[in-house]
């Protein structure tokens, strides 16, 4: 990772700003002007604009860092110079195409606008036109895109899915479909995994991949000739999680389920791009976890009795830069 120069920890300089009050469109007293109490804020304020790759860019305003200031900022808004704008305290922008591109911050207060120009961005290079497309893992009903094989990484969970393995018994759902089935009576979690035989995958800020996404059914009564899973989990456990893993650790990103989804597909996606990755090197990826909760502790290892299935189908690794050009 490496900072822009003279951009990190830009401390905003006082000639820059627009005093000038701006309609904003929110209260009146927006527009009131008071530009001596605007050039005090302005000395405060801290942004950060960091250069995570070739024309990938995260910019933060760091909020709590300016003291009083901070108070005064009712919100504020990133104009990134290529037509997109956020306004997120910390976002990343990608400059897909050649061009010189000026990033402007705006901080909007009571006492009217800030704004400042706090970077050039100059692109010289043009984004692989693949950035940004979906690339299916696995299915269950066809061929997976990469070699590997779906196994299980917990010793006591995977009842269901040995029994119902995709690469040797799919389970059927109605509509017809395979589904990698995963779930059992009881137990802290269910965990399986995909484990590439060859292929690996950069997560990293530099690399082409940031997303995997997936669809998955939690039906509310499932009984098969091993037992009834009727679901009757808590709503404050239900927790999906996927992972990464390198073959030393793994790093997870957690998603709640809500009661609401229950007996319907549901599309989700888990993002690493703000990944600290301090358990696994995310250049090296060689697996994919899947793991579901199935059970609480309502007594220090009582409770553990919790039922329930889910259905996973299509796995979707993604890449960085939505909305490529074709």
């Amino acid at each position: 990772m490496k900072y822009l120069s003279q951009l990190l920890l830009v401390i905003l300089a006082v000639g820059v700003w627009n005093c000038e009050p701006t309609e904003v469109g929110v209260v009146d007293d927006y527009k009131k002007q008071n530009p001596e109490s605007l050039n005090e804020l302005a000395e405060q304020l801290q942004i950060n604009v960091t250069e995570l790759a070739t024309q990938i860019y995260e910019v933060e305003y760091v909020r709590g860092a300016g003291g009083e200031a901070d108070n005064a900022v009712q919100f504020i808004t990133w104009d990134f110079g290529n037509g997109e704008s956020s306004s997120k305290d910390k976002d990343t922008i990608y400059y897909n195409y050649e061009g010189d591109y000026i990033l402007k911050f705006n901080a909007y207060t009571y006492d009217g606008e800030l704004s400042t120009e706090v970077a050039t961005i100059e692109a010289r290079e043009t984004l692989d036109c693949n950035i940004g497309k979906t690339i299916l893992m696995d299915n269950f009903d066809d061929e997976a895109g990469y070699s590997g094989s779906w196994v299980q990484k917990h010793p006591n969970d995977v009842a269901l899915f040995k029994d119902y393995h995709v690469d040797e018994n799919p389970y059927q759902f109605p509509e017809g479909n395979n589904v990698l089935l995963i779930g059992k009576a009881g137990g802290w979690w269910t965990e399986v995994a995909y484990d590439f035989d060859s292929d690996v995958f950069d997560f990293s800020p530099a690399g082409m991949w940031r997303k995997v996404a997936m669809r998955f059914h939690i039906p509310s009564t499932f009984e098969v000739s091993q037992g009834n899973f009727d679901f009757n989990i808590p709503e404050s456990y239900l927790n999906l999680k996927i992972g990464l893993n390198d073959g030393s650790g793994r790093q997870e990103i957690e998603r709640k389920i809500k009661v609401s989804e229950l007996d319907q597909w549901v599309d989700v996606e888990f993002d690493f791009t703000d990944s600290s990755f301090e358990q696994i090197d995310p250049t090296q990826v060689k697996s994919i976890w899947v793991m579901f909760t199935h059970a609480w502790d309502n007594d220090r290892g009582a409770g553990r009795d919790g039922t329930g299935v889910i259905m996973v189908d299509d796995i979707e690794l993604i890449q960085k830069v939505p909305g490529c050009f074709e």
